[in-house]
């Protein structure tokens, strides 16, 4: 199969690319993170914490400067300034109500929010590299099929840094039995099979979380899958219609001729 080379995207202004469920408008503050990896290459991820709207952030922050200035001279004014400057956030929160991948989202003051969010992805492998926006995770393949994932800007990103805000984040990867792991970077390790290798995110961090893993055979992953041994609807109509015509016919065999 022909590999195609995805070129990477802007980078994200999120400390954890999961957090583009959010739009890409919101930096994380703090974090905890989990992701589970299949050995089909489907992946699930989770993440809640806090998060700043750098918008509404900075426009706070202005009027609270012209309040100590004394700009505003009447209650009203400003409150209507406040109005205002909360909106992008408000008109944020309301597009976020129908994706089904945020499953909470609320303000909790001076433009920010809480928030949790989780969703499911696939790695495909048939791709060289991939370095999306939208997925959590970038990964690359090898010669040898092996495959190098990178929890993207999941330290201080680039909407961080500008803002002034150390992002404080945890991440725990847990891969399914089969799957093995060459390489990671991460701080602590496993001490069982269903163990999580673990990252903590703070000042200081430089290095996003990665791992380089090798996946069972697609035959080996599929055999290994639930589905795979469930029997099919139309194999399970001809069980049946073979239970209760031998044969395949609609008719009874005939019972033997007792022998003279």
């Amino acid at each position: 199969m022909i590999r195609r080379i995805l070129s990477p995207l802007v980078a994200l202004c999120a400390a954890l690319a999961l957090a583009a469920l959010l739009a890409g408008c919101f930096v994380p503050q703090s974090y905890s993170a989990r992701i589970k990896i299949e050995r089909s290459g489907t992946y699930h991820a989770y993440m809640e914490g806090t998060a700043l709207h750098p918008e509404t952030w900075h426009a706070l922050r202005r009027v609270n400067a012209e309040a100590k200035a004394g700009k505003f001279k009447e209650p009203a004014d400003l409150k209507k300034a406040k109005d205002e400057a909360l909106a992008p956030l408000a008109k944020q929160l309301e597009a976020l109500k129908d994706d089904k991948r945020v499953q909470s989202v609320s303000p909790i003051g001076d433009g920010r929010v809480r928030f949790s969010v989780g969703g499911t992805w696939e790695l495909d492998r048939s791709l060289l590299v991939l370095n999306k926006h939208q997925t959590p995770i970038s990964y690359a393949v090898a010669e040898d099929g092996s495959v190098r994932l990178r929890v993207k800007d999941a330290i201080d990103g680039p909407g961080a840094k500008a803002l002034g805000v150390v992002t404080d984040g945890s991440l725990a990867i847990t891969v399914a039995e089969g799957v093995e792991v060459l390489e990671h970077n991460a701080q602590r390790t496993p001490t069982t099979p269903q163990g999580a290798y673990r990252w903590t995110i703070g000042p200081g961090s430089t290095q996003a979380p990665y791992l380089k893993l090798r996946f069972p055979a697609t035959e080996e992953a599929a055999e290994a899958s639930p589905a795979a041994s469930q029997p099919t609807e139309k194999q399970s109509a001809g069980k049946q219609a073979g239970e209760k015509h031998p044969g395949g016919t609609g008719k009874q065999s005939p019972a033997p001729t007792p022998k003279k």
